[in-house]
């Protein structure tokens, strides 16, 4: 599966996710994107909202970050970590984090499945 293959499946099933954005090795760079996600900049918002995150814990000492979600009325940005690769989403109001979550890993997941070692 590719990696807009990964994303068209995520968009599917996952009615919550408005766009996304699978990031790349470089800060700010995508590998692939979803609806409106280029437009909006979501993959360097979520570089920057993932390197706060990641120094605020870091300077409280606390465990290593695998995931954020800032949640408003109007809806929700997560950024996942997984494997070393990042995924950023927008959300309309009030997703289901639990859900959302497991499908962005997902997406992840099927996304550089080709990549990992057997």
């Amino acid at each position: 599966m590719t990696v807009d293959e990964a994303i068209r499946d995520l968009l599917n099933i996952s009615t919550d996710i408005r766009s996304v954005a699978v990031l790349g090795a470089d800060r700010g760079d995508s590998v692939a994107c979803g609806p409106a996600a280029a437009a909006s900049g979501l993959a360097a918002a979520a570089d920057r909202l993932w390197d706060a995150a990641t120094s605020r814990a870091a300077a409280l000492h606390d465990a290593a970050l695998d995931h954020i979600v800032v949640q408003d009325s109007a809806g929700a940005v997560t950024v996942l970590q997984a494997d070393g690769r990042r995924i950023a989403a927008l959300t309309g109001a009030q997703p289901a984090v639990g859900l959302l979550l497991f499908d962005l890993r997902t997406c992840l997941s099927d996304a550089f499945a080709r990549e990992d070692p057997a």
